[in-house]
């Protein structure tokens, strides 16, 4: 399993990871140009640094215990956070006549939806198994901020331009696999075993492949100066995003950073 529990870990640069999977782990194409990838690698490591992604909620979450209230409440917000993402991420297939492009996504959406067991599915076993149930989340009411989020990564996946997409995907995916590596250490510092956590561990390795499916997406294109520039403001856009929903989460939960 990749360890992605910091930006940079014991010295390693943060692109290394996503360089060297675990076997089954979408990989990253050749990239021909030295400077393309080195644009890729900085742009990850950016993504990564950021405080949407180095959350001080996420960092302290790792190595504190929640009440059954706070955890109630911080699961419930995530629910309304990936119900629908990988609709919109799907949505971005219409904007784009590229054949890597639609690959990279099927890719990304099969891993998700492709399985015997969904990854939906696994996520509301782990609700359940904590004690959320279905009845519970479908009369809860999610913060304005949680909606915001939703609606914003919708607007970036479907409504965007298709290098904006990508740029909001990349942070997106990239974001995602040091995320659930830190809701995972959390969750075991709660004292949950192994297969309760089986969801989380999972993604480690997933969001691994799923960013660097984004890479082989975009790399033919970022060479353009104003490619880039579209590609970074889907990025921090959605980086933004996320930062205020973790804001808002921190002040629901009541969490001390």
């Amino acid at each position: 399993m990749t360890e992605l529990n910091t930006a940079d870990s014991a010295g390693t640069a943060v692109w290394d990871h996503f360089d060297n999977v675990e076997p089954g782990i979408r990989r990253r194409i050749a990239v021909q140009d030295p400077a393309i990838k080195e644009y890729l690698d900085g742009m990850l490591a950016r993504i990564a640094a950021h405080r949407g992604v180095e959350h001080p909620y996420l960092n302290a979450y790792r190595t504190t215990r929640l009440t059954p209230e706070q955890e109630r409440l911080m699961y419930s917000e995530c629910y309304y956070f990936f119900r629908h993402l990988p609709f919109y991420i799907t949505g971005m297939a219409i904007k784009t006549r590229d054949e890597m492009i639609l690959r990279e996504i099927i890719l990304n959406v099969a891993d998700e939806v492709g399985g015997e067991v969904t990854h939906s599915t696994l996520f509301g076993n782990f609700l359940a198994g904590i004690g959320i149930e279905k009845e519970h989340l479908d009369g809860y009411a999610p913060l304005e901020v949680t909606k915001r989020l939703n609606d914003g990564i919708r607007v970036l996946y479907t409504e965007s331009p298709i290098h904006t997409s990508l740029g909001a995907l990349y942070a997106d995916e990239t974001m995602s696999s040091i995320m659930v590596s830190k809701i995972n250490d959390g969750l075991a510092h709660q004292g949950y075993g192994k297969e309760l956590r089986h969801f989380w561990q999972l993604h480690i390795d997933v969001e691994v492949g799923h960013s660097n499916s984004v890479f082989n997406a975009i790399a033919p294109y970022v060479g353009s100066e104003a490619t880039r520039a579209e590609f970074e403001q889907g990025a921090f856009a959605f980086l933004r995003l996320v930062e205020d929903y973790w804001d808002g989460v921190q002040q629901l939960v009541g969490l001390q950073a």
